[in-house]
């Protein structure tokens, strides 16, 4: 049997991307996902200075369907397999403290960029 060589442009990132935000954007014809990864570097004088790298993902409408339901499926497999997946007791807690620190203007919980 003759093997088939396919060229094409090779473009990967050298280092995986750990997102620990989104950002879900829609517009009539495209959906974009913004995934974050947000912390903090300390600068000499030992002050703590947010840092946020992000990749942009623009998907046709279609793609963007297509995309939830693979997404649905292996969350639904890796329950099946590893069991319900929890939000972290570290987020709750967090959640708690900006809560209580930062009430809003009309007296109710502020609400945070945690989920």
């Amino acid at each position: 049997m003759e093997e088939i060589q396919i060229q094409g442009v090779q473009n990967l990132d050298k280092e995986p991307f750990a997102s620990n935000q989104q950002t879900v954007a829609h517009e009539p014809d495209k959906f974009i996902l913004d995934f974050k990864n947000l912390y903090a570097q300390y600068s000499p004088d030992n002050q703590p200075v947010p840092v946020v790298n992000h990749r942009v993902i623009l998907l046709d409408t279609y793609a963007a369907k297509e995309f939830l339901r693979v997404l649905k499926e292996n969350v639904e497999k890796y329950e099946e397999k590893f069991g319900k997946i929890k939000k972290p007791d570290s987020i709750i807690k967090a959640k708690k403290e900006i809560q209580k620190a930062k009430p809003s203007a009309t007296g109710s919980p502020a609400l945070s960029y945690m989920g």
